[in-house]
């Protein structure tokens, strides 16, 4: 039996390498300085997060898969090879698009790392330390979200844009080299030799992929201002008619890369469906913040980091406040209250620039408020989330259902990407896009509320 500073050791290597994804907050403040240096229009800003975050998604599932199948130790080791690499082309990337090129292999090995964190995590402990040990995970990925905006604005200083890029190229190899100290087989960890020699699912991981692409372009070119129409309900039809051929394709597959029984529970599909809405809702912090501060706000790029750190670091409070709330509260009412938080921080924002237009000096400090409480909302959710899903699918699916978790955060934010600079160009008002976005997110807290509740209505009966 291994010791407990070995596994806290080994819990310590993951969490570093699971820093590669919530470091690309870093970027988000970076948005004016690259909009700046390519001479690109704000919409075109959508293109550094749609590629990276629709390959992370698509592989991450993908790669969940495999690491169930093969070892999540040598699927998080693949992942971390290819982040040195994917790292340092994007700094290199001469124009804009190379950049984005760039950004979807970045994505892609983002992706196979962060696919198997929470299992190798979760299956260290016992399963009674569930819940506490996603709630370190999360809080660990929080910090990292909240340090990334003030250390971006720092590295932007001194490096430029690429140095947002750079900098996670030693935290990569840092992790790849101690993870021989990371137990390759945890005590907990179920296998099945037949699984591992089944034939793995090719069409269905090629199919996913495409799909996402399809509904993704689609919805940015139907967002885009001069949309060609037709070629974005071309796109769309496409994804839409692929995404019930890959559904019966998964149905069928002996051993598809994501079982679709699951998703027959109301409750099951409610829940990746909430965590899409909360995320898509609340990345209005990093996508149009940054402007609002280096805008009219005139600050620096070191103050605005600063100031956006206050929304992930909202969600490392929620997040610890949630591993403690989870031994006497059910997953449903976390999930529940953290809608409903991030529904009131996202209105106090909106009232903030409804009133100030340009908020600068102490008027940044409701503004900061906003921006913790939106962030605590998602942390208290996230907890919740990950510990409904990880113990709703069987535990040798675990690298699935920690990847499943990333996926639907990623997706949000790439709807969001999409949508809200949408609702931002239709609107033309930040206040009335974060007060839409709030009344959107409050009803969506309203309906999940009712639907968990009548999920328990129906278990006592």
């Amino acid at each position: 039996m291994q010791s407990v500073a070995r596994t806290r050791l080994a819990l310590a290597i993951i969490c570093l390498g699971s820093l590669l994804a919530p470091f690309d907050t870093t970027v988000n403040t970076a948005f004016p300085v690259i909009t700046a240096a390519f001479s690109l229009p704000l919409r075109d800003i959508q293109w550094v997060v749609i590629p990276f975050v629709l390959a992370q998604s698509s592989f991450a599932l993908i790669f969940g898969h495999l690491g169930d199948r093969f070892g999540h130790r040598r699927i998080f080791a693949l992942g971390l090879g290819a982040s040195v690499l994917a790292h340092a082309a994007v700094a290199l990337a001469p124009d804009f698009p190379t950049m984005v090129a760039m950004r979807m292999f970045q994505g892609a090995a983002v992706g196979i790392a962060v696919s198997c964190g929470p299992a190798l995590a979760t299956l260290l402990y016992a399963p009674a330390d569930k819940a506490r040990v996603l709630s370190l995970y999360i809080a660990v990925g929080s910090v990292a979200m909240a340090a990334g905006p003030w250390l971006g604005g720092l590295l932007i200083q001194t490096l430029g844009w690429p140095g947002v890029y750079w900098f996670r190229v030693p935290v990569a190899l840092v992790a790849l080299l101690l993870l021989p100290l990371v137990p390759a087989r945890p005590r907990l960890a179920v296998s099945s030799d037949a699984a591992r020699a089944a034939r793995f699912d090719w069409a269905g991981a090629i199919g996913l992929t495409a799909v996402l692409t399809c509904l993704v372009l689609g919805l940015a070119e139907l967002t885009r201002p001069g949309a060609q129409a037709g070629r974005a309900l071309l796109l769309l039809a496409a994804g839409g008619a692929g995404a019930v051929l890959w559904v019966r394709h998964e149905g069928r597959t002996a051993h598809p890369v994501l079982r679709m029984t699951p998703f027959r529970s109301v409750r099951f599909s409610g829940i990746q469906v909430a965590s899409v809405v909360i995320n898509l809702a609340c990345f209005a912090n990093l996508l149009l913040l940054p402007y609002v501060l280096t805008g009219a706000a005139g600050a620096s790029l070191g103050s605005a980091g600063l100031m956006l750190s206050m929304y992930p670091g909202g969600s490392v409070l929620g997040s610890l406040l949630a591993g403690r709330l989870a031994a006497r509260w059910p997953a449903a009412r976390l999930m529940a209250l953290g809608l409903a938080t991030s529904a009131v921080g996202l209105l106090l924002t909106a009232v903030v620039l409804a009133v100030m237009q340009a908020p600068a000096g102490p008027a940044q400090i409701p503004l900061a408020i906003g921006m913790l409480v939106s962030g605590l909302g998602l942390g208290l959710f996230q907890v919740g989330y990950m510990e409904a899903t990880t113990s709703m699918l069987p535990i040798e699916e675990r690298g699935v259902a920690g990847s499943l978790v990333g996926v639907t955060r990623l997706m949000g934010i790439l709807l969001g990407a999409t949508g809200i600079s949408w609702l931002q160009g239709l609107t033309r008002d930040h206040a009335l896009t974060f007060s839409l976005l709030s009344l959107a997110l409050a009803a969506g807290a309203v309906l999940f509320s009712a639907l968990s509740r009548r999920s328990v209505s129906r278990g006592r009966s």
